[in-house]
């Protein structure tokens, strides 16, 4: 018996009493418990049994993975990559993540995107960067006016469906000069996460484009048969046979 009333059986691992209630049935605290990091939260109302199941299991492919990593570079204190395994994490998140989660990045500068890339996209830049992710020198004889900077961090989109946005933040707290000498490292160290989402990046592209290119070859061989057995040459029997050959069947 709760506080408030009878509360259920837990509907996530059907063993414990219940002691918050879901959106369809209960959950007990073991099982709060194992859903972090991915659920944090006081209004369990709002996940249905799935999504709490869900969360657990990725909490268990989390674990395993903090066992697998072994960081084999590191961009200061922001991040650090497993080259060996194709695995990163960056600091303030409980999560490994996988080099394949990656969607694209943006340098934000007070709310606005400085350079950006993603898959399928080679690097833009902006204020601070040029195209290929490279630090833009300053114009000849052009004056600066130096100005307050309160937001400098790196938005990272992930197919993680918990944490689809992943923030480095390098200006955690109050502002900066933007013709300082604390801007210019920061600066530089977000270059050089860049440079290294880039290459990330460039590999998941021409993985892509060799899996597409496998795809259309097995297609175009399909096509090629076809043709010999409409004209004759091969039976249908054959045709069917190389077919589920080329579709791995």
């Amino acid at each position: 018996m709760g506080l408030f009333g009878k509360t259920g059986q837990c509907s996530v691992c059907g063993q414990n009493e219940g002691s918050k209630k879901l959106m369809d049935g209960y959950i007990c605290k073991n099982c709060m418990k194992r859903t972090e990091p991915f659920i944090i939260t006081l209004s369990w109302k709002n996940y249905t049994t799935d999504r709490v199941k869900h969360a657990i299991a990725e909490a268990d492919r989390n674990a395993q993975l903090f066992h697998t990593y072994h960081p084999t570079k590191k961009m200061e204190n922001y991040i650090s990559f497993d080259e060996n395994h194709k695995l990163w994490k960056t600091v303030g998140y409980r999560i490994i993540f996988r080099y394949e989660d990656i969607v694209r990045y943006d340098l934000l500068e007070d709310g606005v995107s400085v350079t950006k890339g993603g898959l399928g996209s080679a690097a833009i830049g902006g204020v601070l960067f040029g195209g290929s992710g490279a630090v833009a020198g300053s114009i000849v004889g052009k004056k600066k006016t130096s100005r307050e900077i309160h937001e400098f961090r790196l938005k990272v989109v992930t197919r993680n469906e918990f944490y689809p946005e992943v923030f480095i933040n390098f200006l955690p707290a109050g502002s900066i000069k933007s013709d300082g000498f604390v801007y210019r490292n920061y600066k530089s160290a977000a270059q050089s996460i860049i440079t290294e989402l880039d290459v990330i990046l460039d590999s998941m592209n021409q993985k892509d484009a060799v899996n597409n290119s496998t795809e259309m070859s097995g297609a175009d061989e399909i096509v090629k048969y076809k043709r010999l057995w409409d004209d004759g040459i091969i039976t249908q029997e054959e045709f069917e046979a190389k077919k589920r050959q080329l579709l791995g069947l």
